[in-house]
């Protein structure tokens, strides 16, 4: 890369300093393997298999996150109805266990992908689903509770 075009990335001045690499979240200052060229901020990866890995990665949230938020949605509308109807049967806590099997599946659902920088999407996705399999846990504790 020309130290023209380093010095100025389509208006960013970040590709000198260090970043982590979106897919492990080590740190690298690597500059051919961008994710999103000219997007803010600026998405790393320290090598070619992680830049693969990352882009099949985006396309694939990008086909997938909408039919989530159709899911998550109606769960939690379902849930809201358990609340609101005061219903103390073993099958109220059903849409909440269903909402957070459902961020297990894809943990990405709730935020954008570019804010997994700092520990990288593998080590991210891996610490939310196991809060989401913890609460899944309490979910079915508190229903068994119920019967």
């Amino acid at each position: 890369m020309s130290k023209k075009h380093k010095l100025v990335y389509h208006g960013h001045r970040e590709l000198d300093e260090p970043g982590a690499c979106m897919w492990c979240g080590m740190p690298t200052t690597e500059s051919a393997y961008v994710v999103n060229p000219g997007g803010s901020p600026v998405l790393r990866c320290c090598c070619q298999d992680h830049y693969e890995r990352a882009r099949a990665y985006i396309e694939r949230d990008n086909k997938v996150r909408n039919a989530f938020y159709i899911v998550i949605g109606l769960l939690v509308a379902a849930n809201l109805l358990m609340i609101g109807l005061e219903v103390h049967a073993w099958w109220t806590y059903l849409p909440l266990i269903g909402i957070c099997l459902s961020v297990a599946v894809w943990p990405q659902v709730f935020t954008h992908y570019s804010l997994y920088l700092k520990l990288g999407l593998v080590r991210t996705r891996r610490i939310i689903r196991i809060i989401a399999l913890a609460l899944a846990a309490l979910g079915v504790a508190a229903s068994v509770s119920l019967t």
